[in-house]
């Protein structure tokens, strides 16, 4: 009796050893994926690609060609400084990300999506009529106070709520008849969009979407149908933001329909959580959107961005 007690207490010692040993290594490796997350969202934002080096290696480069040194600390703390940094930032020291876009807008009315240093270097052209050999963080620093020499910008911490509607143009043509599934193409925002006097995302922001199914019409039979998404679109500090044909959307589109007399991008719109499905009212009849078209989307959920104070 004495000696089945003793295996029972041995038996649950051993599962709870082994239960704490699959905990410890769960969360090692969640940390470890977050950090290999982080460290290729820095680097894919900076030069649109992966560096090709060990984890050590990369943090470290990215350490020098931003501040010119490495950080102390462990290898995760030094990656979460970076990320606050260069995407996230603070209400009270904007990221990287937030100082050029801010500048961008205010040179040339529009933010552009090519990597961070792509858009250092052109805005330095357009500046100085060079580009600095400085480190990331003074280029920025001077891009951003040369734009700004009136005085420091004001911004604040804001959230934009779910629902909150989004113009956008369409910047080439689409057809069911012309073109296939997995091509992707542009649009970009068509005004300025505040909340209160605050702008959180700058006109002629680019977005990128993709044609999830096209079909071509059938004479006197099917209509042409196109499927489209709309992928995230980034906000003035950077953070992403997802789009899509909501209710309030449809509704809105629906009025410029009534509005106009012959409906909107001449389509039956209908919603759908991943964008939009639109199919001709007459059989035989393939889908066309025009360049230029205009229509609205919604923001999907509460998003907490930086915003610049007007």
């Amino acid at each position: 009796m004495l000696f089945k007690k003793l295996s029972s207490f041995f038996l649950i010692i051993i599962f709870i050893f082994t239960s704490v040993l699959a905990q410890f290594s769960w969360a090692a490796e969640a940390s470890q994926a977050t950090l290999l997350q982080d460290l290729t969202q820095i680097e894919v934002a900076i030069y649109g690609v992966i560096q090709e080096k060990p984890l050590v290696e990369r943090v470290e480069y990215l350490e020098k060609e931003l501040v010119g040194r490495t950080l102390p600390g462990t290898v995760t703390n030094r990656v979460r400084q970076l990320k606050e940094f260069i995407i996230t930032g603070t209400p009270e020291d904007p990221s990287v990300i937030f100082k050029i876009n801010a500048s961008q807008w205010i040179l040339e009315e529009k933010n552009t999506n090519e990597p961070l240093i792509v858009r250092i270097e052109n805005l330095e052209n357009v500046l100085f009529g060079k580009t600095s050999e400085d480190v990331l963080a003074m280029r920025a620093e001077a891009i951003f106070g040369l734009c700004f020499k009136e005085g420091k910008p004001q911004f604040e911490e804001v959230v934009i709520p779910a629902g909150t509607l989004v113009p956008i143009r369409f910047l080439s043509n689409l057809s069911s008849k012309d073109n296939k599934s997995g091509e992707t193409f542009n649009f970009q925002i068509a005004e300025n969009i505040f909340i209160d006097t605050k702008l959180v995302i700058p006109v002629n922001s680019l977005g990128e979407g993709e044609i999830i199914e096209a079909k071509k019409a059938t004479i006197l039979s099917q209509p042409g149908k196109l499927e489209i998404e709309f992928k995230p679109i980034s906000t003035l500090d950077g953070t992403t933001l997802r789009l899509i044909l909501g209710e309030e959307a449809q509704e809105k589109n629906e009025r410029i329909a009534i509005a106009v007399g012959v409906g909107i991008l001449g389509l039956i719109v209908l919603s759908n959580p991943i964008g939009l499905i639109a199919g001709a009212l007459v059989p035989g009849k393939n889908v066309k959107i025009e360049e230029g078209t205009e229509m609205f989307l919604q923001v999907e959920n509460d998003t907490p961005v930086i915003a610049l104070v007007e």
